[in-house]
């Protein structure tokens, strides 16, 4: 038992030592010897659970992506109306991506190597599946147009929670705070409301819509506004 847990110890050392040197550099230039040199051990301990540079990736774009799941699954209550769910979970996964170092990792490395690397591509597989459930249901609840395909309303609303959070990395610098991407979220919402929304329900959610994005400007607004422990 003393054995597996330093095993799993070690393990996570490699982990958090090479989304360190991916978030630092990229994977495309991180190097091998980079992540040994940072986690302190020797390359025989490191080879004993990954052999190469893509495992390891693969293995933090797993975990990150088992996280952006469970963040995604905390936020529907099972009492509430599907689409709720999926608005506020939507604004839930970019806060978390901004604010927890392995999902950003997996986000990114998921990017970088889908077509190439099985983990990146069920990244994306994953989040669609999971949010296609509540766009199913949010249909038979008459609060999205039943003429929709739950499948595209998932990969269109996945596909605006990364692509906005890639855009706003690009304009405005990697690791943008969490209020500038939950605005531009906010934002598409309001343009994919209209299209996606059956007519009686519309009012309704973008009147939650809103309380929604307002929340989160107030969390933000305070996280920004919170003094910086000094680092002694």
């Amino acid at each position: 038992m003393a054995r597996q847990v330093r095993s799993e110890v070690t393990r996570r050392k490699i982990l958090d030592a090479a989304v360190d040197v991916f978030d630092e550099v990229g994977y495309t230039v991180a190097g091998w010897g980079t992540i040994v040199e940072r986690t302190g051990m020797t390359k025989g301990a490191l080879y004993h659970h990954f052999d190469a540079k893509e495992p390891l990736a693969a293995a933090i774009i797993e975990e990150g992506s088992e996280t952006l799941i469970a963040t995604f699954r905390n936020g529907c209550g099972a009492g509430s109306p599907a689409l709720e769910n999926i608005i506020h979970g939507s604004f839930a996964v970019v806060n978390m991506l901004s604010s927890d170092k392995m999902a950003r990792a997996a986000e990114q490395l998921a990017a970088a190597l889908n077509g190439f690397n099985e983990a990146a591509s069920g990244f994306y597989v994953k989040c669609v599946a999971e949010l296609a459930t509540e766009a199913g249901r949010a249909i038979s609840e008459g609060d999205l147009r039943n003429d929709l395909d739950p499948d595209v309303v998932s990969r269109s609303i996945v596909g605006a929670m990364f692509g906005t959070r890639m855009l706003s990395n690009a304009m405005y610098g990697q690791d943008t705070d969490g209020g500038l991407v939950s605005e531009r979220l906010s934002q598409i919402w309001e343009l994919l409301l209209p299209g996606l929304v059956s007519e009686a329900s519309l009012p309704y959610f973008r009147q939650f819509l809103y309380r929604e994005s307002m929340r989160h400007a107030r969390a933000n607004s305070h996280n920004d506004a919170a003094p910086k422990q000094e680092i002694t």
